[in-house]
């Protein structure tokens, strides 16, 4: 994908539009002027591991939420993997899981 930033560290899957966000080393804010500078590709497809976030113990469920609405609102098409029940419920809650697709936490 073009929009990179000194501070984004992603890992490509070759053969695909996907990109994987680590939310602990770049700001979702950061991620979106990226994508507002390169408004003519498609929407991007995003993957955010959240069984490594640390943001999700130390700062929270809505901190990370938030984080995923900055980036849905900026076009990206998130993949959520590794998530924990108390955030499922969350995004359950907030009627997100129409907003983002998600796969349960690895036992």
């Amino acid at each position: 994908m073009s929009f990179q930033h000194p501070n984004l560290q992603s890992e490509h899957y070759p053969d695909s539009e996907l990109m994987a966000i680590n939310l602990d080393v770049v700001e979702a804010t950061q991620i979106a002027r990226a994508l507002a500078r390169d408004a003519q590709r498609p929407r991007p497809q995003l993957i955010v591991d959240c069984g490594h976030l640390k943001c999700l113990r130390t700062l929270g469920v809505s901190h990370v939420i938030s984080e995923l609405l900055v980036l849905h609102k900026a076009g990206a098409n998130i993949l959520l993997r590794n998530v924990d029940p108390a955030l499922q419920r969350c995004l359950s809650l907030l009627k997100l899981t129409r907003v983002f697709r998600t796969t349960p936490k690895l036992a």
